[in-house]
């Protein structure tokens, strides 16, 4: 027995696989001491160190005892607790068609350290549970044979030699919670039972699997094996593979809450279905001419790496693929997945021999040289499917229709992602379809069909602001002016809040909403000198106005101004003179949405000086009612500025002028108040035009005319109250 068990130890492991089973048959014979006929029998580490034979139904309880090798067999149990068990050259415990429970043990052999198996002919197996142990074995850590069980909790299992395996199950199931499985040539192996009874299951739960010079997982000798690798199990193995299948095997791989690199590798003959569920995976799927490979990312789940051979991809549950080279796929689904292919300086091509479902490819073009990805369906491509291409700050050189997308046949329908056009530079371009001439479909954007891109659109937005700014923060001080003429004329110290809200219209591409909301401080007096009814006073105030170009662009604009101002009442005549100047310093931000989800930013100050006189008359009516016609013009001047966005999108905007005209009634009626207050409710509507036009701006050298003349409408209302003894 011992010469036979040497000669195996020094061939291939495989021959030790099937030289086990008579091994293990015979060695009950070199035991010392046998518990039969269903007795139990207790030892510790009082008792006097031996091995151990247990059949017809009997127990063992080891206590703390060191033993040598320990056989259960025929329906019998062994509760191994704090014991240790030294088989030498034979196995350290053999569970034949029976069962064993070990906690906090050690057990440890030259050649094999658990096997958990069955009668020549049976039908039936073993379980053993395992807790907190530490197993090792020669050259193999733990075996399991066909209709057994191996269950690990938080135990260290190790194959210590050369060619060694840290589980080797033949047709039986491993189930392993937390812990360590380590062996030479392999981790785990999943061969075939030499009867045909069962197939090879792993169920992997935070356990580090490693192969020391070989896989962290085998598969192999016919197996169709099943394995479960989640929660945080780590695989390593040799030149990164994590997984081999060979010699006409089958593997059922589940990956959940995983986060693995490296590889797996199908041999010609094999196949392996791997699925991916919440789970990461970086590394390469390769499959040898003659075998088969199927990859199933599903539930967020992502795979970035190559893909060789593999004849399904599936993506669904917004999963994604993640290309590192050109890369050539039998047929893939799409169900709210993503293929991630080129970026930075690398483009690839990916070749499909159908397509099928609905997804996002994210498509890589630089349009400076006209470099792309490029999806290839060579057979049927069904589905609706969008293109998902990185805008760019940059005008391309010589723009192109650059053909992303080719199909053989089929009725699949691509469009850009969200129905968005593309930006390139200062132009955005929509995407475009054509027949090959051969049946198929090609898919490209169109530079021939362009818009405005939404950074130009900001841009333009900007520069057009300042004025409407400008004219906005004048509000508080109509209102502060109408005062002195409801008050008769009494200077003093004043603040005023406002808020202001402009629609601008969508020619041209550069339509906006425009939110204002401002502060301003002032005082004023009565001037010594002429009739007397000349008042002046000085300002100085703040504002910020937001801007919504949709589509996530925006943009903003914080004004600082400082002001003087000058106004004449006639009390007979009632006609009035209002007179201001105002300088501003403006804090301008542009931010543009950008396809990807991100966005490109950019920032510029400049100033601002204008000045505005308004002429009207009040007359008063019966019963407290009173009408005011008015004609206001201003003139503006905006400093220019040239600035650029962080995607490299070049903006120069020249000098921006504004020469407004109104014509307008302001009309209300006063109340008189007890205590000798006042309370004036007012609605006012004027007519505008402006007169300015040109104001040219420069994108990425583009000339756009960011011209704002032509006339509106505007209406407001109001409150005046005047307290009795106030100013």
């Amino acid at each position: 027995m011992k010469e036979a068990f040497a000669v195996n130890r020094a061939f291939n492991l495989k021959p030790l696989y099937t030289a086990i089973i008579p091994l293990l048959m015979g060695a009950p014979a070199v035991h010392a001491a046998i518990v039969d006929n269903g007795n139990s029998l207790t030892i510790d580490d009082t008792t006097p160190i031996d091995g151990y034979t247990v059949r017809n139904a009997s127990t063992l309880i080891v206590d703390g005892a060191t033993t040598r090798s320990l056989f259960i067999q025929s329906a019998s149990n062994v509760q191994i607790s704090g014991g240790t068990v030294q088989g030498g050259i034979f196995p350290g415990l053999s569970v034949t068609n029976a069962s064993a429970t070990v906690d906090s043990s050690l057990i440890e052999s030259d050649t094999l350290g658990v096997s958990v198996n069955r009668q020549t002919s049976a039908t039936t197996g073993s379980q053993a549970f395992i807790n907190n142990s530490r197993i090792s074995g020669g050259q193999i850590g733990a075996q399991v044979t066909g209709a057994s069980r191996l269950t690990l909790v938080n135990t260290q299992v190790h194959g210590t030699g050369v060619g060694s395996t840290g589980v080797n199950l033949l047709g039986g199931a491993l189930e392993a919670t937390g812990g360590t499985i380590s062996g030479d040539a392999s981790g785990v192996r999943l061969a075939s039972d030499g009867e045909g009874i069962g197939n090879s299951s792993a169920v992997l739960d935070g356990t580090t699997v490693e192969g020391r010079s070989g896989a962290a997982l085998l598969v192999e000798d016919g197996a169709q094996a099943s394995i479960t690798v989640r929660n945080g199990t780590r695989l390593i193995g040799a030149d990164g593979t994590l997984l081999q299948v060979r010699e006409a095997s089958t593997a059922q791989v589940e990956l959940n809450n995983v986060d693995l690199e490296g590889a797996v590798r199908v041999e010609a003959g094999s196949s392996a279905d791997v699925t991916l569920q919440q789970a990461r995976w970086n590394g390469a799927f390769e499959v040898e001419a003659g075998g088969n490979g199927s990859l199933n990312l599903n539930n967020q789940s992502h795979f970035t790496g190559r893909l060789a051979n593999v004849e399904q991809l599936s993506i669904g549950g917004q999963s994604s693929y993640t290309l590192t080279e050109d890369t050539q796929v039998g047929s893939l689904t799409l169900n709210d997945g993503t293929v991630n292919m080129g970026s930075g300086s690398q483009f690839f091509t990916l070749d499909l021999q159908s397509l099928a479902g609905s997804g996002v490819f994210a498509m890589n073009v630089d349009f400076a040289t006209n470099a792309h990805d490029a999806l290839v369906v060579s057979g049927n491509a069904t589905g609706s499917h969008q293109l998902l291409v990185a805008d760019s700050g940059k005008d391309p050189l010589s723009p192109e229709q650059l053909t992303l997308v080719q199909t053989g046949q089929g009725d699949a329908s691509f469009s850009l992602y969200n129905d968005r056009p593309v930006a390139v530079g200062a132009w955005a371009y929509g995407l475009e379809s054509r027949q090959d001439g051969s049946g198929g479909t090609e898919w490209y954007p169109d530079p021939e069909k362009r818009t405005v891109s939404p950074g130009t659109r900001s841009v333009m937005a900007l520069f057009n602001t300042a004025p409407t700014v400008w004219y906005g923060e004048l509000t508080s001080l109509r209102s502060r002016m109408g005062e002195l003429r409801f008050n008769g004329g009494k200077p003093g110290v004043w603040m005023r809040t406002y808020g202001n809200r402009y629609n601008v219209a969508d020619g041209s591409g550069t339509g906006y909403q425009q939110n204002q909301h401002g502060v301003s401080f002032g005082a004023d007096g009565r001037l010594p000198w002429g009739d007397g009814q000349w008042l002046a006073g000085g300002m100085l105030g703040y504002s910020k106005s937001d801007l919504d170009l949709d589509e996530g662009t925006s943009g903003s604009v914080d004004s600082y101004y400082l002001g003087a101002y000058t106004t004449w009442l006639d009390a007979e005549s009632g006609y009035y003179f209002d007179g201001v100047a105002k300088f501003n310093r403006f804090q301008n931000k542009a931010k543009v949405a950008v396809n990807d989800g991100s966005h490109a930013k950019g920032d510029y100050d400049n100033l601002g000086l204008g000045v505005s006189a308004e002429f009207g008359r009040h007359l008063a009516l019966d019963d407290g009612y009173f009408v005011e016609p008015f004609t206001q013009w201003s003139a503006v001047v905006i400093q220019g500025k040239d600035f650029s966005l962080s995607n490299d999108l070049q903006a120069d905007g020249e000098r921006t002028r504004s020469l407004l005209g109104k014509a307008g009634v302001t009309g209300g009626r006063t109340f008189d108040l007890q205590g000798g207050g006042k309370l004036q409710p007012y609605l006012r509507a004027a007519l505008a035009h402006e007169f300015a036009k040109g104001n040219d701006v420069h994108v990425n050298n583009n000339r756009f005319n960011n011209d704002l003349s032509g006339s509106r409408g505007e209406l407001g209302a109001g409150v005046a109250l005047q307290l009795a003894g106030g100013l």
